[in-house]
């Protein structure tokens, strides 16, 4: 059976004219470059960069009778908002829209002789759609009972999820996920790729789960997103996408530990710059994020005297505690570092010690401030 990425090549190459797929909310599933030095406009270069397109122009579109159409129909071109002429052949299947071939033609050269075999070529793409939509959501409900579910449910599970990303059963995964516009959105039509299988895992995210060795072997973002099948890089999408990689685990049956852990990595990307990739192995004492409740990881690790202290600080004094327990207690090395005097850091360490009634020549005292210093960032109030 033909891809939905072979589809739209047959209808650009039908047509003669740049193409693109969009599903039912103007979300770009893909596209032809199909004679596309030849004829562009502004409405399909922002589809394809930012991967839908405006609420003005869906709307304008709509009001062309799209929705209605029961085969192809000319949109004509306007101005004002950067459209040119295009031929719009609908993806319907048992009377329901599944998306929009869309044709770049300015000049009306697409001969109505084709329309019939446009028709037919949108109506394969309009049932493709159908059924990955159907079997998503199977994979979602398998995903969730693998790790939310009892043992004989999960067993069952992951034997069907571990042939949906043809992994033996055994064989070491990890999860990735992300946060990155319109993915969500994309999974369901994501072609397969050997080693991964795509899930909806919670809102607004997409979860990878994925063969160990694929992932550990990526060192970036782009080596990330190109590994998982994302390797059409969209710089505007890339510099907003959140990512974090989970723990290996031996086998897909263990895979709910490595969602537990990309989730704690999602949640220190959040709060990281844009772009980055947030690994398991780099948390640190971070990964306690994921073994407690907020408040009961609060209780344990901050005191009212240190709470007080973080409240209170000042930057220069958050600032020189930090880099001290950095550098191993090395006041040389820290004064170094901030380009201070080292008596600015005794100083500062001083007010320290003061706020917090503790002793930061002891070692048990210096892991209390440092574990608060660490993770109440993340810590709800």
């Amino acid at each position: 059976m033909s891809s939905l990425d072979d589809l739209v090549e047959d209808m650009a190459r039908l047509t003669d004219a740049p193409c693109t797929l969009e599903d039912p909310d103007f979300r770009l599933i893909g596209f032809s470059d199909h004679r596309g030095d030849d004829v562009v406009d502004s409405i399909r270069q922002r589809s394809i960069l930012q991967r839908r397109s405006s609420d003005e122009v869906r709307a304008w579109f709509r009001g062309q009778g799209i929705e209605d159409s029961p085969g192809p129909l000319r949109t004509p071109a306007d101005a004002e908002l950067g459209i040119v002429a295009r031929l719009c052949v609908p993806a319907r299947h048992l009377d329901r829209v599944h998306g929009y071939f869309w044709l770049l033609d300015p000049d009306g050269r697409i001969p109505e002789s084709t329309w019939a075999e446009a028709a037919r070529i949108a109506e394969s793409a309009a049932r493709l759609l159908s059924v990955a939509e159907r079997r998503q959501a199977h994979r979602d409900e398998l995903f969730r009972e693998l790790v939310e579910g009892g043992r004989l449910a999960a067993r069952e599970s992951a034997v069907d999820l571990a042939q949906a990303a043809g992994l033996d059963l055994q064989e070491p995964v990890t999860c990735v996920l992300l946060e990155r516009p319109e993915l969500l959105d994309q999974v369901a039509s994501r072609p397969s790729r050997p080693g991964v299988v795509w899930v909806r895992s919670g809102p607004g995210v997409a979860c990878a789960v994925a063969r160990a060795s694929l992932v550990e072997s990526a060192a970036t973002l782009t080596d990330l997103l190109g590994v998982l099948g994302l390797g059409r890089r969209v710089d505007s999408l890339d510099r907003v996408t959140r990512a974090a990689t989970g723990p290996a685990v031996p086998g897909i049956d263990a895979v709910a530990a490595a969602h537990r852990g990309a989730r704690v990595g999602l949640r220190v990307a959040r709060t990281a710059a844009p772009g980055a990739v947030v690994r398991w192995e780099s948390l640190g004492p971070l990964a306690l994020l994921g073994v407690g409740r907020d408040d009961d990881l609060a209780a344990a690790v901050i005191d009212p005297q240190a709470r007080a202290f973080l409240a209170t600080a000042g930057p220069d004094v958050l600032a020189t505690v930090r880099a001290w327990l950095d550098e191993a207690g090395s006041a040389s090395r820290t004064a170094a570092r901030l380009a201070v005097h080292r008596q600015t850091v005794y100083h500062r360490l001083g007010q320290v010690e003061q706020a917090t009634g503790y002793d930061l020549a002891r070692g048990a005292d210096r892991l209390r401030l440092h574990l608060a210093l660490a993770l109440a960032p993340y810590l709800a109030e």
